[in-house]
């Protein structure tokens, strides 16, 4: 018996898939969602005409699958797993593409190693990076996570975010290497100095030494969508710290252009 799809007849109802019906409903939940950028659950009501209920169940379910995320004030954000199906799609789009050409001028100015992060539940997650042109370096790959509270990106990406996350990250702080900056206190004082001064240096503090240099990327609502930033060897990367913090931040404002930020 043939199974093809060529089988299936166009313009059936939700009648005919039982669950149809629930997947154009979570899909236009996804949608709405992404559009909103964060969004409440009595927005998200209006803004898709589902019930209250209905809502409750859909964003239960996509919450626990990752696909949504629930912000510590009730609002709902895409998750990860929705990014990257994303990012997956938009592999040929002009947003990976000026991320892309970004980080190669990064390269190209430092040439020490270029990375792009975003912030997923106390970490830094790497999602694009260009290694330097040094024969000694410090690589990392895509999907390779950091602490955000002791990475470079993970500080420039945790400085931005709501006060309760970053005491919550900072509460469950532990050492890596002896430059690691541990206790509420003191991790709530720092990003504090990271937003007066718009990026951060990481001194050895998830890596042995490692200098890393990042600063945020906006997005057009003006909250941080990411992260940019180079590290290299301590040593090496030192004596150029003002003039990489220089590019990095250059880089990042480029994005944030990107992005639509004022």
């Amino acid at each position: 018996m043939d199974t093809s799809t060529s089988d299936v007849k166009p313009g059936l109802e939700d009648r005919d898939f039982p669950a149809h019906g629930a997947i154009k409903k979570a899909l236009a939940l996804l949608e709405a969602v992404g559009q909103a950028h964060e969004a409440t659950l009595a927005e998200l009501a209006e803004g898709t005409g589902l019930p209250k209920s209905t809502l409750m169940r859909l964003l239960g379910i996509l919450v626990q699958t990752g696909f949504l995320q629930r912000t510590s004030h009730g609002h709902y954000r895409a998750g990860l797993k929705l990014w990257r199906i994303g990012a997956s799609a938009l592999d040929q789009g002009a947003v990976r593409e000026g991320v892309i050409f970004v980080l190669r001028q990064l390269v190209a100015l430092t040439a020490e190693t270029a990375h792009y992060s975003v912030y997923e539940h106390g970490y830094s997650v790497y999602i694009e990076s260009m290694d330097g042109l040094h024969p000694v370096r410090h690589s990392t790959a895509i999907g390779d996570m950091s602490p955000a509270y002791a990475s470079a990106t993970g500080k420039a990406l945790l400085a931005w975010q709501d006060p309760s996350e970053i005491r919550r990250v900072a509460a469950a702080s532990r050492p890596f290497t002896p430059n690691t900056l541990v206790g509420v206190d003191a991790i709530v004082g720092q990003m504090a100095k990271i937003r007066a001064e718009g990026y951060c240096v990481g001194r050895g503090e998830w890596r042995a030494g490692v200098l890393g240099i990042a600063a945020p990327v906006f997005g057009r609502t003006g909250a941080v969508v990411a992260a940019i930033g180079v590290s290299g060897p301590e040593e090496r990367v030192e004596p150029h710290v003002e003039s990489y913090a220089s590019a990095v931040r250059s880089a990042a404002r480029t994005l944030s252009m990107q992005r639509g930020a004022l």
